[in-house]
């Protein structure tokens, strides 16, 4: 009797530690989300990354000026300043031997709608290239309103529209085949407030555009928070010259920043990117 006993508790004690260790059991001893300290110590030593709302969604004001080549809603959320991007390139045309281009977009946005008062801002990213913008109302006939004067990379001039209209604006210079850069600014109290084009959050009042190479994004995006901007909506796209992946940002700067610190800004952002 006693060796049977013996046996049997030798059995179940053999029973109990394969269960231990086997799948069944191991669950118990598995902490979900647990983080060890040399772990901690490399978390605390990266930089912390804002998200980046709405890249490649199906809404977001990027996605909207990529495709529409317009952003007619910017105003929505009280912005007073608009910054159109002259991408770098932008001074090619369709149609050349060799494709040039990383857009088919020579201003970024090409049409935007605007409210009475809105301070428009052409932003240079156009490297070793000078650009001289012409203003023209419908009533101007062939002299412009307005005349920016050559401004060279990483620069930037601005004319502000008080009058409700519609206004052409194209880069006097004319460059291979012919082509003229041009655009289209409509200026009508109120302009609409669809949620679609609508730059997230309140109070912006300076929006605008860059284009950055996607792969350099990260490093680009979170240059510019740390100098106080806040990154809207992104949206990647293959370039026309090579397919390679870049991403226009839509950003807002900090409320109640100054022209000439934006552009600073914006210049010291640029001049990092590979277009360079």
């Amino acid at each position: 009797m006693g060796n049977r006993l013996l046996l049997l508790t030798s059995v179940l004690g053999l029973f109990l530690l394969l269960s231990y260790f086997s799948p069944l059991g191991l669950h118990d001893h598995i902490v979900i989300g647990s983080v060890s300290d040399d772990d901690d110590d490399d978390a605390i030593g990266q930089p912390l990354q804002q998200s980046l709302p709405n890249s490649n969604g199906t809404s977001g004001a990027a996605k909207e000026v990529f495709d529409a080549h317009e952003f007619n809603e910017f105003n929505a959320d009280g912005a007073q300043n608009l910054y159109i991007l002259i991408p770098n390139e932008g001074h090619h045309g369709p149609g050349e031997e060799d494709e040039a281009r990383y857009l088919n977009q020579p201003f970024v946005p090409e049409s935007v709608t605007i409210n009475p008062g809105t301070n428009v801002v052409w932003f240079n990213g156009d490297v070793g290239h000078e650009h001289n913008i012409a203003i023209s109302g419908s009533g101007s006939g062939s002299n412009p309103l307005y005349q920016t004067g050559e401004f060279s990379e990483f620069d930037a001039r601005n004319y502000t529209f008080n009058e409700i209209g519609d206004f052409n604006y194209a880069d006097t210079v004319e460059y291979e085949n012919g082509f003229i850069m041009r655009g289209n600014i409509s200026v009508a109290d109120g302009s609409g407030t669809s949620s679609q084009q609508e730059v997230t959050g309140g109070n912006a009042q300076t929006v605008g555009l860059l284009m950055i190479p996607t792969e350099d994004l990260a490093q680009h995006t979170q240059d510019l928070q740390n100098r106080g901007f806040v990154i809207d909506s992104t949206y990647n796209f293959p370039d026309l010259r090579e397919g390679d992946e870049q991403t226009l940002v839509v950003w807002k700067a900090p409320e109640n920043s100054d022209t000439s610190t934006v552009i600073a800004s914006l210049a010291e952002v640029s001049q990092q990117f590979p277009y360079s």
